[in-house]
């Protein structure tokens, strides 16, 4: 039989195949095959959904790659960005740029390990509410209570606020009191995160040793 040609494939098939590809697969492959599938792949309904992790073609340093594929899958949604993930390249730039551009974000998925959600955030979150964001999680992120509190209180419609190894956030009751509207709220931490910060001293000593022996123990 004779070659089937893939580039006839009608816009509303390739965009379902794209969706299931998802962002870095798209915007670094299938989505430049050719004419038609390039022009399946800026369709929003492809970019509702957009994750962007350690993903094995990506070097894990490779910020400024992470960074444009982030803000040309946001663009290309055109405002229907239903759901965003990031792991490890997320920086305050590019948080602002989903606010600003995502009035349907109903799900933020962000894990860093660098200090995010600054004033310019909440700035930018206060300019333009997070009015359908239903679930935020946050991981590995360096966010105070009152800084969170200054992102939370443009977010009305909020449900699920998970937060996972932030370091400065010690203390649920306050943030719920606050928030009461917000039905799941869990802070967690995991024992491979806090090794980075505390390591055990129990076998040190700074004294002397007591004897010749102790001196000389082990050596040539």
């Amino acid at each position: 039989p004779p070659a089937r040609d893939w580039s006839l494939l009608p816009l509303d098939v390739l965009s379902s195949i794209f969706i299931r590809l998802g962002a870095v697969d798209v915007l670094t492959g299938a989505g430049l095959v050719c004419r038609s599938w390039l022009q399946a792949a800026k369709l929003p309904d492809v970019w509702r959904v957009v994750e962007i992790d350690d993903h094995g073609i990506l070097h894990p340093r490779n910020l400024v790659a992470q960074h444009t594929m982030a803000k040309a899958a946001v663009e290309r949604s055109d405002g229907q960005l239903r759901v965003f993930a990031g792991k490890h390249f997320v920086t305050d730039d590019l948080i602002k740029y989903i606010v600003e551009r995502s009035p349907s974000l109903t799900t933020l998925r962000l894990v860093s390990y660098s200090h995010v959600f600054s004033q310019q955030v909440a700035s930018a979150i206060k300019e333009s509410p997070l009015l359908e964001l239903r679930s935020l999680e946050l991981g590995d992120i360096d966010i105070t209570v009152g800084e969170l509190t200054a992102v939370l209180e443009y977010c009305p419609a909020l449900e699920v606020l998970r937060l996972h190894n932030c370091l400065d956030i010690d203390d649920t009751h306050t943030l719920q009191a606050k928030f009461p509207r917000i039905k799941n709220l869990t802070l967690e931490w995991d024992n491979a995160y806090w090794s980075r910060f505390y390591t055990d001293t129990s076998s040190y000593s700074d004294s002397a040793p007591d004897s010749e022996d102790e001196r000389t123990d082990g050596s040539m």
